[in-house]
């Protein structure tokens, strides 16, 4: 069974259901009488009694398993009842409140806060009572029995009995935990939620639902009653829908429209007459809210498109306009996914659209540049008249000049012509760097007239795509456009990947060394040549040494995987590293050593620069004899291979 609950803010309506919230008497709505009725998408009090009502044959007797916290305004119970386990969902997001029974999620998202921990703690193995909705208003109660209270000790700990309510109030929503036995707070999701009857209780302090006094609870008005408080109400001047909305509560925009509407009434009739015809009206509608003679209603837009749900048929709304569904979760679900298509609708045409817009934008700056190409490439043709002019009049023109005017018969509009000369080269070589130059202009013009038409071609192709995403209707039309576009897009020049911040240099190859114990040690010759070994040569599990705070050679000791290096091999490359740096007549040297895993290459740091952790030292005295029996010894294995 999947049972939801949904609030979302109105498309368009005679007032703003969230202009009068029901917690202010101050807040006058506006009705305008010229306004055309229009769908409220808000839960309204009679949607939320009939989800309530289809929660109250789900959840009492269920226990709960565990409790989390998903967002900053939402909270998961997972609960075992006669169906298995299912997660109730309890949200009371500003403007999307939900209550929503469904299949557990599988990993749901963490958000931690202190009221969602104690939520945890103190709801964990309690079972639910009962679900209600406190007044015909938006406010939910789920009474818990079990768990612990806050404090508790091995010696104290009873039943706790809680209840938590949900106040879907907008900007004033609210989640507050309460111990029913004190009936005072155990805490809340907002310390300070904007309530316009007095401050949020806290910890400690009576709870009390967040009521608005001025409005009557209208399941327990008599006739009389009613007929009297309408009547001056609007004696005073107030419109019929707005007097119901602002006189009772869990009245929203539609039902008071639909209530007016059922009336029959004629603006003609007296204050007496037209409270007395909404009368019956109203009653009908407590006596189907009392029975819970709910009939869900989908109610779908002038545009084709679910506009929002109603807990009864509507006789202000064209039944071609209105889909039955057995069950307001239902009803709900399927407004809810219109609203999530709607959404993905909308994320995919401003992806394509900015996409888009990119495109339009690159390809009109390119059109701009092969503009300003195209205009320098047709001055190609000027190159061969100078050269032509250049040719023709060749003796009458001294080798060495740099500029020269001369006589353009081919246009008439320009009786001399300005050539420039390189007075190192003849009047001939000179006329050819002219022809050379035109020749080459006049392949750069068809190249650039070429790639004009195409990018012509391709801007053309963008706009119209950008107005077919403008116009689609459908993800299926977005998907059309999408697909097409990869075609369109300009294809870029894949960029090589990103070189690591080690310069792997293939510098000098190192010194080859041999231990005692037939161990290959390698010793760099220079800063490339140190990179090289150790970045591109060494593995990680080799043995890397160098003199302490001293510009040397690294030194690297080949090992296998997972073995160390023998003592007298350990001392004998110490004494290398310590040779091949600047304390070679030092009589002690620090030597810092390290498997070559722990070191790394600082970013733009010079050659043979590293970094390194886990080191250990180790003092020694370098011994140019040693040097010469080591490498002797390397020698003649290479003889001996």
């Amino acid at each position: 069974m999947h049972l939801s609950l949904t609030c979302q803010p109105p498309i368009y309506d005679l007032f703003r259901e969230e202009s009068f919230p029901a917690l202010s008497a101050s807040t006058e709505p506006v009705f305008t009488g010229d306004t055309p009725f229009g769908i409220v998408r808000v839960m309204d009090a009679f949607c939320l009694a009939a989800i309530i009502r289809e929660l109250q044959a789900v959840l009492p007797g269920a226990e709960i398993n565990r409790a989390q916290q998903l967002d900053r305004w939402s909270l998961l119970l997972v609960v075992h009842g006669g169906r298995g386990l299912s997660g109730l969902v309890l949200s009371v997001t500003p403007g999307a409140p939900r209550v929503e029974l469904r299949s557990p999620p599988r990993k749901p998202p963490v958000h931690s806060s202190r009221f969602g921990d104690l939520i945890a703690s103190q709801t964990k193995g309690a079972q639910i009572e009962a679900v209600e909705q406190v007044g015909l208003d938006r406010v939910v109660a789920i009474h818990m029995r079990g768990g612990s209270l806050p404090g508790s000790t091995a010696l104290t700990t009873g039943e706790a009995a809680m209840t938590l309510y949900l106040e879907m109030l907008g900007p004033a929503s609210n989640a507050v935990l309460v111990d029913r036995a004190t009936g005072t707070v155990i805490d809340r999701l907002r310390a300070a939620s904007g309530r316009t009857t007095g401050k949020t209780p806290g910890p400690g302090e009576l709870y009390h639902p967040p009521f608005d006094c001025s409005r009557i609870d209208p399941r327990h008005v008599e006739e009389d009653e009613f007929q009297e408080l309408v009547g001056v109400r609007l004696a005073e001047g107030v419109e019929l829908a707005r007097v119901l909305a602002t006189s009772f509560s869990g009245f929203s925009t539609l039902m008071a429209t639909e209530v007016v509407g059922c009336s029959g009434l004629s603006t003609l009739a007296s204050p007496d007459e037209q409270a007395h015809a909404l009368w019956k009206p109203f009653r009908d509608l407590m006596n189907r809210v009392a029975t819970a003679a709910f009939e869900p209603r989908l109610l779908m837009g002038d545009n084709g498109e679910p506009a929002g749900v109603a807990a009864f048929p509507l006789v202000t709304v064209s039944a071609d306009c209105q889909l039955s569904y057995p069950t307001m979760s239902e009803a709900l679900a399927a407004y809810q996914n219109s609203c999530e298509q709607v959404e993905r609708l909308g994320a995919l045409r401003a992806g394509l659209q900015r996409r888009l817009q990119r495109e339009i934008d690159a390809a009109e700056r390119l059109s701009a540049v092969l503009g300003q190409e195209a205009v320098l490439y047709r001055e190609g043709e000027l190159y061969a008249r100078k050269g032509r002019l250049l040719l023709a009049n060749r003796t009458g023109i001294r080798r060495g000049q740099q500029i020269v005017e001369l006589t353009d018969y081919a246009d008439p509009a320009t009786s001399l012509l300005q050539i420039d000369l390189d007075p190192a080269h003849s009047i001939e070589d000179n006329a050819q760097r002219y022809f050379a130059l035109h020749r080459k202009a006049k392949r750069g013009a068809e190249i650039v007239d070429k790639r004009f038409a195409e990018t012509a071609e391709r801007l053309r192709r963008l706009r119209t795509m950008i107005e077919q995403v403008e116009m689609a209707k459908d993800l299926g039309e977005l998907a059309q456009v999408d697909a097409a576009l990869v075609g369109v897009v300009r294809r870029r020049p894949v960029q090589a990947a990103a070189t690591s911040h080690i310069r792997r240099s293939e510098g000098p190859e190192p010194r080859a060394f041999r231990s005692s114990d037939g161990l290959a040690i390698l010793v760099g010759k220079s800063g490339a040549g140190n990179d090289h070994l150790t970045w591109r040569l060494a593995k990680p599990h080799d043995l890397w040494l160098h003199a302490q705070g001293i510009r040397g050679s690294h030194v690297v000791v080949r090992l296998a995987k997972g073995k160390q290096a023998p003592p007298r091999t350990l001392c004998e490359a110490a004494q290398l590293a310590a040779y091949y740096s600047r304390a070679r007549g030092e009589i002690k040297v620090p030597v810092d050593y390290v498997q070559r895993k722990f070191l790394r290459k600082p970013k733009a740091a010079a050659p043979g620069a590293v970094l390194l952790t886990r080191e250990k030292t180790i003092t020694v005295r370098p011994e140019a004899d040693l040097v010469r029996r080591l490498h002797a010894a390397e020698d003649a294995l290479r003889a001996e291979d």
